[in-house]
């Protein structure tokens, strides 16, 4: 029997370390494994943006999030372990924890963040809300040195 894991994917690619780890991890057990990408809709809502620029917003984000789950799913298409592909709008953290809860998953599968821990604190990363507030058991990977440096020059350089 292969167990259910939830991979939350996101468009900075700070969910790689996850990835090559239940890619690494299928060996050992056999996985069924949905990448989760959420649109954070809330966040253009209410901002005075038109309902037409919101509409193509949203347009530009599921296209973005497309293709970021085709980069991801190709790791798990080499090494042969079954997977699927799963858009969903709104709260990142709170959406992750829905989705676990509702479908059933036994794992979710988190790298760290990119944040320093102050960061964290202050800014409410996703990954520390999914760690306190999931019911799910959440799995989280930590970065390796080099992982943890690239993450944050992409956060600098943004």
């Amino acid at each position: 029997m292969k167990s259910k894991v939830l991979i939350p994917v996101d468009t900075a690619r700070n969910s790689l370390t996850a990835e090559e780890y239940a890619v690494k991890l299928n060996w050992r057990m056999p996985l069924s494994v949905t990448l989760l990408n959420v649109l954070n809709t809330p966040r253009i809502q209410q901002r005075g943006i038109s309902p037409d620029d919101q509409a193509r917003i949203k347009e530009g984000m599921m296209k973005r999030a497309e293709s970021v789950l085709a980069e991801a799913a190709e790791p798990f298409e080499k090494g042969q372990v079954e997977y699927d592909k799963l858009i969903k709008e709104g709260a990142p953290a709170a959406m992750i924890c829905k989705v676990a809860e509702e479908g059933g998953y036994d794992m979710v599968i988190i790298p760290q963040s990119g944040f320093s821990e102050l960061e964290e604190i202050l800014g409410g990363s996703v990954v520390h809300n999914v760690l306190w507030k999931c019911s799910a058991p959440v799995l989280l990977v930590k970065h390796t040195k080099e992982q943890l440096e690239a993450q944050r020059s992409k956060l600098a350089d943004r």
